[in-house]
């Protein structure tokens, strides 16, 4: 059994070769009490997302003082490469699953992030509210089209999100544009 200053041996396998590719003492106190499925680690030059973490809770890998966490790379694809389906995105891919239906999350509009939005066929940071707000309606109308599941709605003007897509094209509670389909995966 291990005590709050002492290390955890911790185990890194890549899920695609099944080798581990690393092992190393991690103090305790820097571990957390649970792997959440979206846990990313950056290992060296390169992103990965936790799969699966055996045992998976802090109190059996604290008992044991091993621990096994087997990742998945993350692949970085260029921006030019991408096609979006709406303007804005959260901060980090799981950040719907605490909220509730009366819950909104800030957004971060895609054109802030990208580097030469309007190659990437996103509007010009300097764009108008309307003509943002034209542009997005536009990519709503395609979502709409695909049932996605966990869809919610966002404000691409007020740059915020909620998870209940029956929101959708109901009046955004700070500028009153009707609200737009928006994807959390």
């Amino acid at each position: 059994m291990t005590t709050p200053n002492q290390d955890i041996l911790v185990n890194f396998v890549d899920e695609a070769t099944g080798a581990t590719f690393a092992t190393a003492p991690i103090p305790l106190e820097n571990l957390p009490d649970t792997f959440d499925s979206g846990t990313t680690l950056e290992i060296g030059d390169m992103n990965w997302s936790v799969v699966q973490a055996e045992p998976d809770a802090k109190a059996e890998f604290t008992k044991s003082g091993t621990l096994t966490l087997i990742l998945r790379q993350i692949e970085m694809v260029g921006t030019d490469e991408i096609s979006f389906s709406q303007l804005d995105v959260t901060e980090r891919f799981d950040d719907h699953l605490n909220l509730d239906a009366e819950d909104w999350i800030p957004t971060i509009p895609l054109n802030s992030e990208v580097p030469d939005p309007e190659s990437s066929g996103l509007p010009s940071p300097d764009a108008a509210p309307e003509e943002v707000y034209e542009f997005a309606l536009k990519l709503s109308a395609l979502r709409e089209q695909i049932p996605i599941p966990n869809d919610g709605v966002y404000c691409p003007i007020c740059h915020i999100a909620n998870i209940d897509l029956e929101k959708l094209k109901t009046p955004c509670p700070q500028c009153e544009r009707p609200l737009l389909k928006f994807g959390w995966d």
